[in-house]
């Protein structure tokens, strides 16, 4: 039976377009007939058909050419070995990404309910974060620089769109607070993370716009002299639920901390 080029593009869904680039790489090339016209032929589909399969496993064209070309039965058990390592890739992939946002789960089921305002000391294991090297960003470019950020790290740490964000605070004493945009990653891995250490931290929420930083800065401030306590790094908010999880910005939810120094 015999197909032309349009039959053949609607039965795989693929473009004309693409199967002129098989033909012009001597991958899938039909037989002319009449006025030119293109036909393909069973053989041409067959090859399709691996063509189809094997693309789906990222196998390159160039490899299938080969692979069209040269069959044999090491070279099929070759590219089935190829293929069951992308599925445990990909395996392993989508259960980073399951723990990932059953994380975010936890951490909406927890935070929803939260009390604004009220300042409490947390005990907290190391955590990691991939930071920007800015430490000068105004509150209009926290969003830009994260995007950048993640830009910047994308390849290297897939879903990292998946985890929490958040910036260092500086300058809390003056009006006009600059931020240092953060990622927070699951280990310190190779790139050069920064731990925020172990230990208590004062911790304070809030809802809505990030316009009440400073109040609330001052309030987790005045808890930790009321209660004789000595901070030990940078103050840092961490982004709970902002624009990316709602519209309305009264259902964000920023949480402040700052580490305690440990009484000898």
């Amino acid at each position: 039976m015999n197909w032309k080029i349009n039959e053949i593009a609607n039965l795989y869904d693929i473009s004309a377009h693409t199967l002129r680039y098989y033909e012009d790489i001597n991958l899938v090339v039909p037989r002319r007939g009449e006025n030119n016209y293109r036909i393909y032929t069973d053989e041409n589909l067959q090859q399709l058909n691996i063509i189809r399969d094997l693309r789906k496993f990222n196998i390159p064209l160039e490899e299938i050419k080969d692979y069209l070309e040269k069959r044999t039965v090491e070279k099929t058990l070759n590219l089935l070995k190829k293929q069951q390592l992308f599925i445990e890739q990909e395996l392993a992939a989508l259960q980073e990404m399951q723990h990932i946002v059953e994380e975010r789960i936890d951490v909406f089921t927890q935070t929803v309910p939260c009390a604004e305002g009220v300042c409490q000391l947390i005990e907290c294991p190391d955590r990691y974060v991939i930071a920007s090297i800015d430490k000068d960003i105004d509150s209009e470019h926290v969003d830009l620089s994260l995007k950048e950020l993640y830009k910047k790290y994308e390849n290297n740490l897939p879903h990292l769109e998946q985890h929490m964000i958040g910036s260092f605070l500086y300058n809390t004493e003056s009006k006009t607070i600059s931020h240092r945009v953060f990622y927070f990653i699951e280990n310190a891995s190779d790139f050069h993370a920064t731990v925020l250490p172990k230990g208590k931290y004062a911790a304070i929420c809030y809802k809505g716009s990030y316009k009440k930083t400073e109040q609330y800065i001052v309030k987790l401030k005045e808890y930790i002299v009321e209660n004789k306590l000595e901070m030990d790094g940078e103050l840092f908010e961490t982004y709970i639920i902002d624009f990316h999880e709602t519209h309305i910005a009264d259902e964000y939810v920023t949480r402040i901390e700052v580490k305690i120094k440990e009484t000898t």
